[in-house]
């Protein structure tokens, strides 16, 4: 029996117990010329019901037949994004197919007009718009495009910068299209668009600017079936304040008092109404200042409570203990700071044989004070127009791609560039800028005379 008849079947059977239904409700008054009713009439019904029974039995058996033999689908494993290869995203048939994909993409309908913000999410091979009341708010099984248009000073052209934002819990599949869609959002802009890379936990402080400084790591992501956070649904979230002078991140934690750590400040989100700030004994000031300020933005219907350890038993205290329990230590401060504090920016040359060979070193910097360049500067005429260069900044990564190198060269560049980000612990996470001759960023020239 095929598909179609046996769909044809089960129609004809289902007109038949419509019509037996009827006839027995109204105790077979109702003169029906149907071979139901006719079968009905005779006092047949529960034959017919047994012959019914027996080939809905038979098509069930027919289907679980067909799913059984039907080839499977399995889904792929969630490679973690740290597997991927940004090389491919810049081969001649990949521009060939973002170059005839990128008018066609919805997403960049309106970009490129006029200055302002987009942040999209990649959702299964898609770029879909993320809610402009949720900017800032990143999941961290997702990966995300940024957007940034703006002008400089009072001249009338645009300049734009696109990042990818990866979650630390971003598969390989949304990284690779976030890279890919990255740079055709680029190609879309006639290639004026500087490209960035960030990484959850390690944003540069200029892409922080975007949001206030305040980021917030939700957990989950689209794969997870999470979506946008609801906005008159209201469920308890824990959050670790992670500030630097000029930065500021938030990191969704679980809900339990192990969570707690006593070098860092905390904030309890349970409502507008209902919002607690904990400070550890050791926690900064820059955090605690950060903390506060971010509980009061939170707390739109009422004020925030704050408890500091040591101090945090009292009656204001009991709400925060009733939702993360009282099982279990608060751990200790953690010891030392996971960033590097100083560093020897470092310029390479990238070949293509993919030789990665160094170049010069710059003065050495320390955070937060980046004017230290000032003391020994890269010499401007190392950058040779025919040749990609890396520049290692200390905390940030740049791929400066000279107007006349080759193909092989601009392969190798981003190649190399991938590897030697994943070389060390230190570079792993590093934001990435890839910056084309002719359109280098302030920050980077900072490097040179």
């Amino acid at each position: 029996m095929n598909r179609k008849a046996s769909a044809r079947l089960s129609g004809v059977l289902s007109a038949f117990e419509d019509t037996i239904k009827k006839n027995e409700e109204t105790g077979g008054a109702t003169a029906s010329m149907s071979l139901a009713g006719r079968f009905a009439r005779k006092g047949a019904s529960q034959d017919l019901r047994q012959s019914i029974a027996k080939n809905r039995e038979y098509a069930a058996k027919k289907k679980e037949l067909e799913e059984a033999n039907r080839p499977k689908i399995t889904k792929p494993e969630r490679t973690p994004w740290k597997s991927s290869n940004l090389a491919l995203i810049n081969s001649d048939l990949a521009h060939k197919i973002r170059e005839a994909a990128a008018d066609l993409e919805p997403a960049w309908g309106g970009i490129g007009i006029d200055v302002g913000l987009h942040v999209w999410r990649i959702e299964q091979f898609k770029v879909v718009p993320w809610p402009k009341e949720q900017h800032g708010q990143f999941h961290k099984g997702d990966s995300y495009i940024v957007l940034y248009t703006y002008r400089r000073g009072m001249a009338a052209a645009l300049y734009f910068d696109v990042y990818i934002w990866i979650g630390s819990e971003s598969s390989q599949d949304e990284y690779g299209t976030a890279a890919y869609k990255m740079v055709e959002c680029d190609d879309y802009l006639g290639g004026r668009a500087v490209q960035h890379r960030e990484v959850q936990g390690y944003e540069s402080e200029k892409f922080q600017s975007y949001f206030d400084y305040e980021l917030t790591y939700l957990e989950g992501g689209v794969d997870t079936g999470f979506t946008h956070v609801e906005k008159k649904t209201w469920r308890a979230n824990l959050y670790k304040i992670k500030g630097t002078e000029k930065g500021l991140s938030m990191a969704q934690m679980e809900l339990a008092k192990t969570s707690l750590n006593s070098g860092d400040s905390f904030i309890l989100f349970v409502n507008p109404a209902t919002v607690f700030v904990w400070h550890g004994i050791k926690a900064n000031p820059d955090e605690r200042s950060k903390a506060n300020i971010v509980s009061e933005k939170m707390c739109t219907q009422g004020t925030s409570v704050t408890l500091e350890q040591g101090d945090d038993s009292g009656a204001d205290a009991e709400g925060f203990w009733t939702i993360l329990g009282t099982e279990g230590e608060i751990g200790p401060a953690e010891e030392g700071d996971e960033l590097v504090q100083e560093f020897t920016p470092a310029l390479f040359r990238i070949t293509g044989d993919r030789q990665v060979l160094h170049v010069a070193d710059a003065a050495k910097v320390h955070r937060g004070a980046a004017s230290a360049v000032a003391l020994h500067k890269l010499d401007r005429k190392l950058l040779d127009d025919d040749d990609v260069f890396l520049l290692d900044a200390g905390w940030e990564v740049y791929l400066w791609v000279g107007n006349g190198s080759d193909k092989d060269e601009k392969i190798a560049g981003l190649t190399k560039a991938d590897e030697y980000l994943q070389g060390t612990p230190r570079t792993a996470n590093l934001p990435l800028t890839i910056i084309k001759s002719g359109w280098e960023t302030p920050d980077f020239l900072e490097f040179f005379d």
